[in-house]
């Protein structure tokens, strides 16, 4: 899962495939994957340098 969160935009048109069944619009889930999964990888990336900022 980190190596699938590290890449944003794989990881959007993957979140792209349940959404299109789910919202029956392909173009909308696009961009509603594309949200997601940035929003998922910088939550990722904050959670990893706060927690190297503590370890210091």
């Amino acid at each position: 899962m980190k190596q699938l969160v590290r890449k944003p935009l794989l990881l959007s048109f993957m979140l792209s495939l349940p959404l299109w069944v789910a919202l029956d619009n392909y173009v909308i889930a696009l961009g509603a994957g594309l949200l997601l999964g940035f929003l998922v990888s910088m939550g990722h990336s904050l959670w990893m340098l706060n927690r190297r900022e503590k370890r210091k």
